[in-house]
């Protein structure tokens, strides 16, 4: 259990809550015969004054950009959430920031913002949280979440512990996950989001993360963060920008949506292939001519865990990779990596508008 030594008001660490609804904020529908609640039905100011103890423990400063069930997540709420943080990381008056969000797109948020926000402001902890359960259920996870998270980030202080690595990720029952590799391993249960690469939030955390071997291939921290500046909370080429998921299993007709996608002309398509990526022969002549037309094409799988690298049985697209020998309009081929099939879609749509506009 970690502990944190006894402030007065004047010394006390000020910390940002950002609210954005999700179930750690939902209640119970009242009447209901099943289980079933209303997410986003409460503020972040309401969740923190419900936890005994929890507001004296730092000098709070709330926000609530939005108010949403995360199932509901847009990309003008990524932007929005963006730029709130991009303000509240650039002021001295904050000391660490707090966000709770849905789980339901706990991954794409965290992704996105792990490509898009500058590497130079995450020089304060920033620790998302959610809950599985609604605030007002019996055993409601959302309390010790939000308490957890706020130990956390107290410890992760600079002025506390200068050799501590900062950390950005999510802090659920528990256990910490850099923001690169959370991910929803379950629809239910208190360990949704106990996966390969979540350790225990104490000071040796980042060398715990370490000692596992992560993977190198999710990209760097604000690789993509020139593309909006602070305030950016719209940008129509990125929310216009379509990259659609094809499922290859039998009867559900990936031949037929790919020559759909023909018309449309996509920013780029990411295939979910039986086993390590292998793309049905029937599919290839209408992929090859979605390359020809600019549309890139990553090839992943509809298997969870895994990821798609080079090689394997499926090679056919190959005179398509970024080699450097792709001209005009010519698509990208490439493959997902240990990217699951939602930061790929992060990740295509990012990459994709970087080349968009460096060719205009």
């Amino acid at each position: 259990m970690m502990t944190i030594r006894p402030q007065t008001f004047d010394s006390l660490p000020q910390v940002a809550l950002v609210a954005t609804g999700g179930t750690i904020a939902g209640t119970l529908v009242e009447g209901s015969e099943t289980w079933a609640y209303e997410s986003a039905q409460r503020s972040g100011e309401s969740l923190v004054m419900g936890i005994p103890g929890l507001l004296h423990r730092a000098k709070w400063h709330f926000e609530q950009p939005y108010s949403i069930g995360s199932q509901d997540l847009e990309l003008a709420h990524m932007l929005q959430l963006r730029t709130t943080l991009v303000r509240l990381l650039q002021s001295p008056d904050v000391d660490a920031v707090l966000v709770t969000h849905g789980t339901d797109t706990m991954e794409d948020m965290l992704y996105f913002l792990y490509l898009t926000l500058p590497a130079s402001l995450l020089t304060k902890p920033l620790v998302f949280t959610g809950a599985m359960l609604p605030s007002d259920a019996e055993d409601a996870d959302g309390p010790s979440n939000l308490s957890g998270a706020l130990d956390f980030a107290l410890l992760s202080l600079p002025a506390h512990l200068s050799n501590c690595e900062v950390p950005f990720g999510l802090f659920m029952q528990g256990l910490f996950t850099p923001a690169q590799h959370v991910e929803k391993q379950s629809t239910a249960g208190f360990d949704a989001f106990d996966g390969p690469y979540t350790v225990r939030p104490d000071v040796n955390w980042f060398d715990n993360l370490t000692a596992l071997n992560p993977p190198a291939d999710v990209g760097m921290l604000g690789q993509f963060s020139n593309l909006f500046d602070a305030g950016t909370q719209a940008h129509p080429l990125f929310e216009a920008m379509e990259v659609p998921v094809v499922f290859c299993t039998p009867g559900n007709g990936p031949l037929r949506q790919l020559n759909d996608l023909l018309n449309r002309k996509p920013a780029s398509v990411v295939v979910a292939a039986p086993g390590h990526g292998n793309i049905p022969e029937a599919c290839v002549p209408v992929l090859r001519r979605l390359l020809l037309n600019g549309v890139s094409v990553v090839r992943a799988s509809r298997v969870a865990a895994g990821g798609v690298e080079q090689g394997g049985e499926f090679n056919v697209l190959d005179d398509f990779r970024a080699d450097g020998t792709q001209k005009g309009l010519v698509g990208v081929y490439s493959e997902s990596g240990s990217l699951s099939l939602c930061k790929c879609v992060v990740y295509e749509r990012l990459r994709v508008l970087t080349h968009s506009l460096i060719g205009q």
